[in-house]
């Protein structure tokens, strides 16, 4: 290991976003030294106790003097490399030298860790701490973890799936929405929501502790209200479908009586009955309807008129069953059915529905038979047996998709409705409401941008207090991003904090109306309060830092 004494000091910085970003970026000039020619991608450097890995280098060369620009992710963003495998998805090594039955400890790049999960395909209730025991409790790159806090088991399927160990993060934050991945070095660290947010005591005074400070309030992507859909299960169901199933009765009547269910369907050109499957009762066409009727008997024939017309032979004068069509032979262009001799039943066109008429109303061309049909007509017997009746495979919810808005947001916002917010695992409505919550966006989004005079180390997570008097504005927020110039004397850090689920504006408003109301006595004890913390405010920010560091570093 060698010291880059060539790095620019005021280019050195570090960037961090909460459960998104952690990189840093310097620039170094070629002084000859090893250090400098050890400036290669994927070696690693060390930058105020942690280890960042080099992704990009981009060289420039002006004047004689040859320069590197150079682009570093956190050391912890290499746990992405690593591969496991759940025990549903066996793997033949086969001679691989890096992975053995007995050596799942590999060193080598291509390590492989298979996960002692369950073997079932069922939901699980599982914490953080199962899921990362199932991907890096026997690794060989040095990786450990911690989970600080408290988490509920929260319903997941197939958690133990075969993935990354970004993709195992990636889980632990879509199973707990609010909780922060931040580490240390290879320490893989999971916080609660509660244990990350931390007051230590320290304020931002606008024209104190800093020159510039930016407010930005969004609404844009605010949600209060939304369908929520929760989990649903398989169930074998009887129903009544009203729909025929092939199993209608014998002789001309049983004919009659089918054909006649279908009167007042509408003409749909290309309807779903007959051979074209569907629901019948949604619109038929001429051919459809009579190749419904024939289904409706277990015989099998085209839903087109010119096909129907080879499933028949002529014949001089119909009787129940037959078909007649219209046109000539090989180019027919419309067909009926026969109820008897002198009545025929048919869907006329586009605007009407399924009628009975006269058949000298409307005389077809010519009428054909078909061999199947005849012998159902001629044959004795009834349809009260006939079977309207299906079981199935139904997917039924553990409770009905319903709508629902957070109260309070609404009450003071107004409604901003988003897509239905769906879940595999949740069984429970009031679960339901808890999980839309932690999904909802309930407030305008306020963020903080505040431009530090000195260049103390941020605090990842802290809650800190930001006063700007000109606008009487206080509040408590969270510092959820930073770039930190650790070695700079001309660059200021920043600090970006917002609230992330806290209405903040809240207290603002509550501050506003204080003024308004006794306007001389809050001024008073506000002078008051700030008098007395200034003795002790080096104090507070010196202990506060001093703890923060040995829990975040």
């Amino acid at each position: 290991m060698a010291v880059l004494q060539s790095a620019l000091s005021d280019s050195i910085y570090i960037q961090w976003e909460v459960n998104n970003t952690y990189q840093a970026q310097f620039t170094a000039y070629d002084d000859g030294s090893e250090a400098f020619n050890l400036l290669e991608v994927q070696n690693m450097v060390k930058i105020t106790e942690q280890w960042f890995v080099i992704k990009q280098i981009q060289p420039d060369y002006s004047g004689g003097i040859a320069t590197v620009d150079v682009s570093l992710s956190h050391v912890s963003n290499e746990i992405s490399r690593i591969r496991h495998y759940s025990n549903k998805d066996p793997i033949d090594w086969g001679n691989s030298p890096y992975y053995s039955e007995n050596n799942s400890n590999s060193s080598q790049t291509d390590l492989q860790v298979t996960s002692d999960g369950s073997d079932d395909d069922q939901t699980q209730q599982v914490t953080p701490q199962n899921i990362l025991d199932s991907v890096f409790k026997n690794n060989g790159w040095g990786i450990t973890y911690q989970v600080i806090g408290e988490f509920n088991s929260v319903s997941i399927d197939d958690p133990y799936a075969s993935g990354s160990g970004k993709d195992c993060l990636d889980k632990i934050r879509e199973a707990w929405p609010d909780c922060v991945i931040y580490p240390d070095n290879l320490n893989i660290r999971v916080y609660s929501h509660d244990e990350f947010y931390k007051n230590y005591g320290n304020r931002i005074d606008y024209l104190h502790d800093t020159a510039e400070i930016t407010l930005s309030y969004d609404s844009t992507n605010m949600s209060n209200c939304a369908r929520l859909v929760g989990a649903t299960y398989e169930q074998d169901t009887t129903v009544d479908t009203g729909l025929p199933n092939g199993n209608a009765g014998k002789g001309a009547q049983s004919v009659i009586d089918d054909a006649k269910k279908y009167v007042g369907v509408p003409y749909v050109w290309g309807g779903a009955g007959g051979s074209r499957g569907g629901n019948p009762f949604s619109g038929m066409d001429c051919s459809s309807f009579v190749s419904q009727v024939y289904k409706d008997f277990g015989i099998d024939v085209p839903a087109y008129t010119v096909s129907l017309e080879g499933c028949g032979s002529d014949v001089n004068s119909p009787q129940t069953g037959d078909m007649g069509f219209y046109g000539s032979h090989g180019a027919s262009y419309h067909v009926t059915l026969a109820l008897d001799s002198t009545t025929m039943e048919y869907e006329p066109q586009p605007g009407e529905s399924c009628k009975v008429t006269p058949i000298s109303y409307y005389p077809p061309s010519w009428w054909e038979r078909n061999d199947q049909m005849a012998t159902i007509v001629g044959a004795t017997g009834d349809d009260n047996d006939v079977d309207n009746t299906t079981t199935d495979s139904k997917e039924m919810y553990y409770f009905a998709p319903f709508w629902y808005q957070n109260q309070e947001s609404v009450n003071r916002w107004g409604q901003f409705g988003t897509d239905d917010i769906t879940s595999d695992t949740i069984q429970d409505k009031d679960e339901m409401k808890k999980y839309a919550d932690t999904q909802f966006n309930l407030n305008p989004d306020l963020e903080i941008d505040a431009t530090l005079q000195d260049n103390r180390k941020p605090i990842a997570g802290e809650l800190i207090r930001v006063e700007v008097k000109p606008k009487h504005f206080v509040t408590t927020v969270a510092v959820v991003g930073y770039q930190w110039y650790p070695y700079s004397e001309i660059n200021s850090s920043t600090e970006t904090l917002n609230s992330n689920g806290k209405n903040i504006l809240d207290y603002d408003n509550t501050q506003l109306n204080n003024v308004s109301v006794i306007q001389d006595s809050v001024h008073k004890i506000m002078t008051s309060d700030m008098e007395t913390q200034s003795g002790q405010e080096t104090w507070t920010e010196s202990e506060a830092k001093q703890y923060a560091d040995t829990q975040r570093d």
